[in-house]
């Protein structure tokens, strides 16, 4: 009896009957680090590529590291290159880590990390390990992440002219024209305002390490896609008004950045038509099938354009014409003068009331000159446009009586920290579903249909006789004519 329980509190016992099981096999190799398998296959890959090219022997060059892991992205590969080095103890005159090195640093990435130690690794890693990082290298950082996202772009990479534009305001925002700010200071800035940006990039780098040596050792190139990437950054959907006039203002740059600072309610993937949100016979299949089925089975978020001023006309009837009945998130564009842009985005629809509205997903930016976040939470966003008695126009704030962003009720004056700014344009996109937009349109012509019946009216012969158009048309000099009653 001593005995068993000894085996018991042990747990050799128990554990070797399990392992003879799949199950068993499985807990198995957790404790023996399944994450190590393929770094372990990797790590002695790279040591033969550094042997082979003469750089040493069992040590990872830099050289070879940027090359065989990162070969599209050279300076992501060196940055990662150098943080693990540095983490590793090694001298930075010395240009070799050691496999045991290279194994110990790629199982910390490989870790279960919080977005605040990812993205604190992150910004380590680009300012070369010094306590402070500058314009540049955070500049860089966004770059590469832009490029990463644009290569897995649905529909193929995509390019923007504005793109330099776009992340120089991130950065005039974030470093308050200084060269250079701490390494802490610049983590906290972007959990708070791109909380989604840098682990996007995480992703990128763990796929990286757990995958690429099957492709090194079928003498492939590692490719730069990563599970769910496609999905990242939401598709803008072609206008289809027959009566457009232009393009919408967007550009692809802002709606990867906007992806990145956004609640995921507003880039959340559809679910394909054909697909099924629920696998079938789930005990059948394995984790991997199974994500390849639900990413397969998954669209990338798709915006869909609502109004545009420069379209459909500036003004308050054309706005609540175009928005209101669309039940899903949207974000609203507001332009001015002086280069200034503010985001709304609303997590509900559009309606008047005399009172704020808006649930937790809410949020107000400005994304020029300065990209930030204003404002985030429940009740912040107001629309009154006929109710007498309360203040009009567009209100977006906490605080009622001094809101951060007023659009006046004529909508020629946006005002934001009490400053005016004459408004030059408005967008208004959909970020629900595309059963959002049906529901919108087959309302829509629901009233139009609605509005014909209104517009024809019959009148009997005695209707028409007193009837006050009658009066107007004959002041007009027009003859009307009735049949005379017996």
């Amino acid at each position: 009896m001593g005995n068993h329980h000894s085996h018991s509190d042990n747990g050799s016992g128990p554990r070797k009957s399990i392992s003879r099981t799949s199950s068993g096999a499985d807990i198995k190799e957790q404790n023996h680090g399944t994450s190590l398998v393929p770094i372990d296959k990797l790590a002695k890959i790279l040591v033969h590529k550094t042997s082979d090219e003469g750089s040493g022997q069992n040590v990872i060059s830099a050289d070879v590291f940027s090359k065989y892991l990162f070969p599209q992205y050279p300076e992501l590969g060196l940055k990662m290159y150098n943080y693990m080095a540095k983490c590793g103890g090694v001298s930075k005159s010395s240009n070799h880590i050691s496999a045991s090195t290279f194994r110990q640093q790629a199982d910390k990435l490989l870790s279960v990390l919080p977005d605040e130690r990812i993205v604190e690794l992150y910004v380590k890693a680009f300012s070369d390990g010094s306590e402070e990082v500058t314009q540049e290298q955070v500049f860089d950082l966004l770059m590469l992440t832009y490029r990463l996202a644009m290569e897995n772009y649905p529909g193929g990479p995509q390019t923007c002219l504005q793109i330099h534009h776009t992340l120089q305001a991130v950065v005039d925002s974030a470093f308050h024209k200084k060269l250079a700010v701490s390494s802490g200071y610049m983590s906290n800035w972007l959990l708070q305002h791109l909380p989604r940006l840098v682990p996007l990039l995480h992703r990128y780098v763990v796929h990286v390490l757990t995958t690429a040596y099957r492709a090194l050792q079928e003498k492939q190139p590692v490719t730069t896609s990563a599970p769910g990437m496609e999905l990242s950054t939401p598709v803008l959907e072609k206008n289809v008004d027959v009566d457009s006039k232009g393009p919408y203002l967007l550009p692809v740059s802002q709606v990867w950045l906007l992806a990145t600072s956004l609640p995921p309610l507003y880039t959340m993937p559809s679910q394909h038509p054909n697909g099924s949100s629920s696998p079938t016979q789930p005990n059948c299949m394995s984790a991997q099938s199974l994500i390849a089925k639900m990413l397969g089975s998954t669209y990338p978020s798709h915006w869909a354009p609502l109004y545009s001023s420069d379209q459909h006309g500036m003004g308050a009837n054309r706005f609540l014409h175009h928005v209101l009945s669309y039940r899903g998130p949207t974000l609203t564009f507001l332009r001015g003068q002086e280069g200034v842009e503010f985001c709304v985005a609303a997590d509900s629809e559009w309606h008047e009331s005399n009172h704020y509205w808006g649930c937790e997903n809410s949020c107000i930016l400005q994304i020029l000159p300065l990209f930030h976040v204003i404002e985030r939470g429940a009740k912040i966003l107001y629309l009154n446009l006929t109710i007498r008695g309360y203040p009009k126009g567009i209100h977006a704030g906490s605080n009622p009586s001094k809101p951060s962003l007023k659009l006046d009720e004529s909508f020629g004056m946006i005002t934001y920290s009490g400053i005016p700014y004459p408004l030059t344009s408005v967008e208004v996109w959909g970020c629900g579903t595309s059963k959002s937009r049906e529901q919108q349109l087959e309302l829509k012509k629901w009233e139009v249909k609605q509005a014909e019946k209104q517009r024809v009216v019959k009148l009997s012969a005695a209707e028409w006789a007193d009837h006050p158009d009658r009066y107007l048309l004959e002041l007009g000099g027009r003859q009307t004519y009735n049949t005379p009653s017996n």
